[in-house]
């Protein structure tokens, strides 16, 4: 969030000095470069979210206090008719 809020700053000083030396002129490339670099910051930021929720899901994924008791290998090693407790 920085590192964009830095790039749109130094694109506006930028646009900024380019209008007072040249004028009017500059702002036909550089407003629609600056809306450009706003709407592709924009889109990486959006585009991060879903990445960020499954980097979070896969943290909870393998905490121990998190995670639900049973599995794909649940019942795999239990002796059929055999309760836990009867077994040695």
């Amino acid at each position: 969030m920085r590192m964009g809020a830095a790039v749109i700053a130094l694109e506006g000083a930028a646009l900024a000095v380019a209008y007072a030396y040249f004028g009017w002129p500059v702002l036909l490339v550089g407003v629609p470069a600056l809306v450009g670099t706003l709407l592709m910051l924009l889109f990486v930021r959006l585009s991060q979210a879903p990445l960020r929720r499954l980097q979070e899901h896969r943290a909870a994924r393998w905490d121990p206090d998190a995670a639900v008791p049973g599995g794909l290998m649940s019942g795999f090693f239990e002796v059929a008719g055999v309760p836990a407790n009867r077994r040695r």
